[in-house]
């Protein structure tokens, strides 16, 4: 319990910093200068190959490249496996050619119980596969330093689910006059809705309260920069016509940093009508 709250806390102070040092607020930029970046980084047309927001989190963490060692180590043990019942088959061949006058209902008896011995082997290899998936999802370790960045095209919705963050972003999902949003994956949003659960825009809701802060790995931060690297000071609202659940692509550098958050420096942005 310990440790969920201190990577809970983790997460927070790093919304904060990632915020608080920016220090930006919308100031009167030219209008030619919103146009200009709401051109720049407007995508036309809705890149290939895109990633969910999880999906890019996953990845950066290393858990895809270890589901994929896992998965290619179960298909080594099922082709050792099949190897060991053809030797198992062919030694058994020999032994009944050796064995032509045996009586036949004591092989029927024997083969019954190969079959038996076999489907309780396989239903214990599952259970403990199971097992140890459940065993791996509830001790998953915590982020204690920054990924590397990489290229990524994600794929998520605009708010979506509760906010993680209400003392320090009271305009989630949007950042308060700068151009930052919050994306989170479209997969949990679709799970929250199927649950039923729903209340009026701005109600309080002692279950999503409870839940805000378990969704936090679920978002990520999409940040506009300018060409020194800065947050531009103006809402993204205002240069590109988002909304609140809006479906977006994004398209940009991405990295987890150590407490978990994942932060997105944003090149192209495409809205799905």
């Amino acid at each position: 319990m310990l440790c969920k709250l201190s990577s809970h806390l983790i997460l927070g102070l790093s919304v904060a910093v990632i915020f608080g040092l920016l220090g930006c607020s919308e100031v009167g930029l030219d209008p030619a200068m919103v146009a200009k970046y709401g051109d720049q980084f407007t995508l036309k047309e809705e890149p290939e190959s895109v990633q969910t927001v999880f999906e890019v989190r996953e990845a950066l963490l290393g858990h895809g490249e270890e589901e994929h060692a896992t998965e290619e180590h179960a298909n080594h043990e099922d082709a050792d496996h099949a190897d060991h019942e053809a030797e198992q088959g062919e030694d058994a061949h020999e032994d009944h050619a050796e064995h032509e006058h045996a009586d036949e209902e004591s092989a029927d008896e024997h083969a019954d119980e190969t079959e038996h011995a076999h489907d309780h082997e396989a239903e214990t290899a599952e259970e403990h596969a199971e097992h140890a998936h459940e065993h791996e999802n509830e001790h998953a370790p915590e982020v204690t330093e920054d990924s590397e960045v990489v290229e990524a095209t994600m794929v998520g919705q605009i708010g979506g689910l509760a906010n993680p963050w209400e003392e320090t972003q009271p305009d989630f999902p949007f950042g308060k006059g700068e151009a930052v949003f919050f994306l989170a994956d479209p997969q949990a949003v679709a799970e929250h809705a199927e649950e039923g659960h729903a209340h009026a825009p701005g109600e309080e809701c002692a279950f999503c309260a409870a839940h805000a802060e378990e969704n936090s790995e679920l978002f990520a931060v999409v940040r506009l920069v300018d060409e020194q690297g800065k947050v531009l000071p103006v809402d993204t609202r205002k240069f590109l016509e988002l909304k609140e659940n809006d479906t977006v692509v994004v398209r940009g550098k991405a990295q987890v940093l150590a407490g978990g958050m994942m932060v997105v420096e944003a090149t192209g942005i495409y809205v799905r009508k």
